[in-house]
């Protein structure tokens, strides 16, 4: 289960962009960016990749060949 949460988001918009976004805004935020990150953690076992970029790339498209085919 994802750790995003309101108080995640809002930290990340002090540190990263320095504002302060309504509280709606930042649970909204949490609420959209958590399926993702728990995607993005339930498929990370499978990714094949070294430290490249061009590697990360390669086992994602892997990843999505193997997903077409089932």
């Amino acid at each position: 289960m994802s750790r995003i949460s309101a108080e995640f988001v809002a930290t990340l918009a002090r540190v990263w962009h320095r504002f302060d976004p309504p509280g709606q805004d930042m649970q909204a935020l949490s609420e959209m960016l958590a399926p993702m990150d728990d995607a993005g953690e339930d498929m990370s076992h499978a990714v094949d990749f070294d430290m490249e970029p061009s590697d990360y790339l390669v086992g994602l498209e892997a990843i999505a060949e193997d997903k077409e085919r089932t």
